[in-house]
């Protein structure tokens, strides 16, 4: 039987996808793009913090955010984007799960696919790389202060959602603003 979340942490996770709305909206996005990015930002919250507290991103949790991304991108019109995004999330993530000889777990590799779907292959692209340095951070800070050593693991769920929630909001002005550097 699951352990029952406190209410302080009830509290904090209505904070954080308050947050998470209140940023969908200072984007100038259509209304069904704001719809789809509430319900988009319920299911990288719940993810996030199943990973944190189990260390496992659940093969139903990736199923149903691939299906409903799946239907999504279908009502958009951008199936083959979204079919590309997955594929790179999740070639991506296994490549480097086998890299590194298990240390991201298959789990990931799914959620990458899966919300893949939703961000296309350029949100991907950048909802892994903001992942990957929010991970690095982090890691460094707790390493710096004694609260992780080097053997200890992360759960990699939280940032993946960071980076696929940042993504959502911010992938069009970030290539945008790429482009202008070239």
């Amino acid at each position: 039987m699951a352990k029952q979340l406190s209410l302080q942490v009830c509290i904090i996770i209505m904070m954080i996808l308050f947050l998470m709305f209140a940023g969908l909206s200072l984007v100038d996005m259509e209304c069904l793009a704001m719809a789809r990015g509430g319900l988009f930002c319920v299911f990288l919250l719940s993810m996030a913090v199943i990973d944190f507290r189990t260390g496992l991103l659940p093969d139903k949790g990736n199923l149903y955010l691939a299906a409903l991304g799946l239907v999504m991108a279908a009502i958009v019109g951008s199936l083959r984007d979204a079919l590309l995004g997955a594929l790179l999330g999740a070639a991506l993530l296994f490549a480097l799960r086998t890299l590194s000889r298990g240390g991201i777990g298959l789990g990931d590799v799914k959620y990458a696919a899966a919300f893949g779907i939703w961000l296309g292959w350029q949100g991907t692209l950048l909802a892994l790389m903001l992942a990957f340095a929010l991970g690095a951070c982090l890691a460094l800070v707790l390493l710096g202060i004694g609260r992780l050593g080097r053997r200890d693991r992360l759960a990699f769920g939280p940032f993946l959602s960071a980076g696929a929630y940042l993504s959502y909001i911010g992938s069009a002005a970030f290539w945008s603003a790429y482009e202008v550097l070239l």
